[in-house]
């Protein structure tokens, strides 16, 4: 994932939403997520950066498995039980069913 993609700003809202639901199990991961959350992602180590791409690896998707575009970080915890598919794919979807 590009590195521009973790200084957007709703990533801090995906960050605290997976330390929320208690998605993250790792101390040290969650205090790199609340670190981001808290100075930004730049402000991580090089060893930081590993870890917290680790911890967050099982999370990401990043294009829509429909329209190929990115998914936002607002609806990267959808497009997890949406089928990898970005909120409009996944109405678009849905209707196709009915």
């Amino acid at each position: 994932m590009d590195k521009r993609r973790y200084l957007e700003e709703d990533l801090k809202d995906f960050l605290q939403e997976l330390i929320d639901n208690k998605r993250l199990n790792d101390t040290k991961e969650e205090g790199i997520c609340a670190l981001i959350i808290d100075k930004g992602f730049d402000s991580l180590s090089d060893k930081q950066v590993y870890v917290f791409k680790e911890a967050i690896s099982h999370y990401l998707y990043n294009e829509c498995s429909r329209c190929g575009l990115g998914i936002p970080w607002s609806e990267m915890s959808a497009a997890e039980d949406n089928g990898e598919m970005c909120s409009w794919c996944q109405q678009l979807s849905r209707d196709d069913k009915d």
